[in-house]
């Protein structure tokens, strides 16, 4: 029988005038993540971390964002509606890899991109959720171009965040059971601090809930020792997070007492 990603056999081992009664552990299958890069910026912002998950194991796939790289003739004209129907189509794309196992599925955000990876929860099955400096945009923007916002009101929105009751991305957190990382930037020049609290408060029915800072780094993580922190960080995270899993579904697969 099939358990998430393992999958256990019982069966007859042929031996010389006997079959012995035998339970064989098939190789696990794949784990998946997928990388949102923020607004302003591309997939290679996110081609540390994506290094350091790969060589977990993880199939990853990233991309630019609509009004990126070959679409940046686009960039002023796309909605947050487009960018979250362009997520789902990549995450289904990255969930039809042959062998990859379908209970093992991270998203990893920057920014607009974990605002983007939160709403995503209510859509498409997520296990792990990793959201660095995700950002919030009022509902009213969902279809108006991002590059049309008006900055001061974004700036209030941001100072005075709301609560999951009129919020479509708190909302989506509010309702996300798997498990959550939270990277949160000492020296963002973006973010008003209560946005910290929004989220970290959002999360009442997660499995767990990690919170992080790293203390010296600004919105973007342009510093080379805070990026390096950060893809150690989550590779830690992402690494453990996968054992359990694998264990889990091994000792319910053989019997055996999954603690």
């Amino acid at each position: 029988m099939a358990l998430d990603a393992t999958e256990v056999r019982v069966e007859r081992l042929q031996v010389p005038g006997s079959g012995l009664a035998a339970t064989r552990t098939h190789a696990p299958g794949v784990p998946g993540a997928l990388f949102v890069h923020g607004w302003t910026g591309s997939r290679q912002d996110m081609a540390g971390p994506m290094a350091e998950v790969a060589a977990l194991g993880y199939a990853c796939l990233d991309y630019d964002l609509r009004g990126h790289g070959a679409t940046a003739a686009e960039h002023d004209s796309v909605t947050p509606r487009q960018s979250l129907d362009d997520l789902a189509a990549a995450y289904d794309a990255l969930a039809a890899t042959p062998g990859l196992d379908a209970g093992a599925i991270a998203v990893v955000g920057t920014s607009f991109g974990a605002w983007l990876a939160a709403l995503l929860t209510r859509e498409r099955p997520v296990r792990w959720l990793a959201l660095r400096v995700p950002a919030l945009y009022p509902d009213e923007c969902w279809d108006r171009p991002k590059a049309a916002m008006d900055a001061g009101a974004l700036a209030r929105y941001r100072r005075r965040p709301p609560s999951p009751e009129t919020d479509r991305a708190l909302a989506a957190c509010a309702r996300y059971d798997g498990d959550v990382l939270l990277v949160w930037s000492g020296r963002d020049e973006v973010l008003p601090p209560g946005i910290a609290d929004a989220f970290q408060t959002a999360f009442p029915r997660a499995r767990s809930l990690t919170v992080r800072r790293l203390r010296d780094a600004d919105h973007a993580l342009t510093g080379a020792r805070q990026r390096r922190e950060y893809r150690t960080l989550l590779a830690a995270w992402l690494g453990d997070l996968l054992r359990h899993h694998r264990r889990t579904a091994l000792a319910a697969g053989l019997g055996a007492d999954p603690g």
